[in-house]
């Protein structure tokens, strides 16, 4: 198993262990009813300071890989886009169409919808890596 390859267990891993996280703190936050420009503040920092440092780390490894990685990694990348545009627009399309028009929908909705299209890009960018180094062993036996 390559860099990549342990990169896509480790980031499916890390994205499912954040997601269910993630999940019971909005659970908690639903129960308790909770708003407020606290929660948007601690948002706004907590937010783009974990992004810019998992971006930063994973600079880092992109620079470590070869050229086929790379390649298998964008390949990867643009399915899991598609995964996730494609699922926001049919969760958004099914809620819509479910409750209707002019009915409401509960706001807990929309972060529960983009937390599970993340995994699901997840899911898909993690297969798709480990699908294409599969395919590509398979040729060299």
């Amino acid at each position: 198993m390559n860099r990549l390859q342990k990169r896509a267990w480790i980031e499916l891993a890390g994205v499912t262990f954040c997601c269910i996280l993630a999940g019971a703190f909005f659970g908690r936050l639903v129960h308790l009813n909770a708003k407020g420009l606290v929660y948007i503040m601690i948002s706004l920092i907590v937010g783009p300071s974990a992004g810019l440092i998992y971006y930063i780390s994973y600079m880092k490894i992109w620079a470590k890989f070869d050229e086929r990685e790379k390649k298998i990694a964008r390949k990867a990348y643009r399915l899991a886009s598609y995964a996730f545009t494609l699922f926001v627009l049919y969760a958004a399309l099914i809620v819509f169409f479910t409750v209707g028009g002019k009915g409401a929908v509960p706001v807990y909705y929309l972060p529960t919808l983009f937390f599970a299209a993340g995994f699901v890009a997840q899911f898909v960018q993690s297969a798709a890596i480990l699908i294409q180094f599969a395919l590509e062993q398979a040729d060299e036996q």
